[in-house]
């Protein structure tokens, strides 16, 4: 009987030894994450901050035209000279070094007001009867330049140049798709100009827009 009562005693305190362990481990696992167990994951934020400059940049990539050394036809009262591809000099002998007129470009990161200016007239830099110094505006890619509200700008055929800084293009955008426009030259040379180097500089100056 006494042997019968140890055993039995001896099954029980292993029995509770168990379930002592068990809710130990259990009690460890629950404290070990408390607010898992009670609140479910609790989550935090961070933050990565940084600012991107304004940066507004115009360039000349096509900073230079030079017609050369040349002069009217014998019996010619005029020639005409013009930066297009074919068919540039027009009743003279001088040569086109570089077509394709003047190109400038908006390498920054924002859209410009772009003003555009020369510094002679007709009569000041080629003198003579009746000469005349033009330029026309062109967009090498579609959308480069547009008015200040954004609308589509339709450019004029050949005019004077401007010897006063007037604004060309109110919204002269940014992107590699839209940021690019000519301007090409044509330019009357009569038989009694001056002689000698003629030229004049034209001059773009711009400043951030919306």
């Amino acid at each position: 009987m006494k042997n019968a009562k140890l055993n039995y005693l001896k099954v029980s305190m292993v029995v509770i030894l168990i379930l002592f362990i068990f809710s130990t481990w259990m009690f460890y696992f629950s404290f070990k994450n408390p607010l898992k167990t009670i609140l479910g994951y609790i989550t935090s934020t961070g933050e990565a901050n940084l600012t991107v400059e304004t940066s507004g940049i115009i360039n000349f990539t096509n900073s230079q035209i030079n017609w050369g050394s040349g002069r009217v036809n014998v019996g010619s009262q005029s020639a005409t000279l013009t930066t297009e591809e074919t068919n540039n000099v027009t009743n003279g002998n001088w040569t086109l070094q570089n077509s394709g007129g003047l190109r400038i470009e908006n390498l920054g990161n924002v859209n410009l007001t772009l003003n555009i200016s020369g510094t002679k007239t007709a009569a000041q830099m080629i003198g003579g009867s009746s000469p005349s110094y033009e330029w026309i505006f062109s967009q090498l890619e579609s959308g480069s330049c547009l008015n200040s509200t954004g609308g589509t700008i339709v450019f004029q055929d050949y005019g004077s140049v401007y010897t006063t800084t007037t604004e060309v293009c109110g919204r002269f955008r940014f992107k590699d798709s839209n940021d690019s426009i000519r301007i090409d030259f044509r330019l009357i040379i009569p038989s009694d100009s001056k002689i000698g180097a003629l030229g004049d500089t034209i001059t773009a100056t711009a400043f951030a827009t919306a």
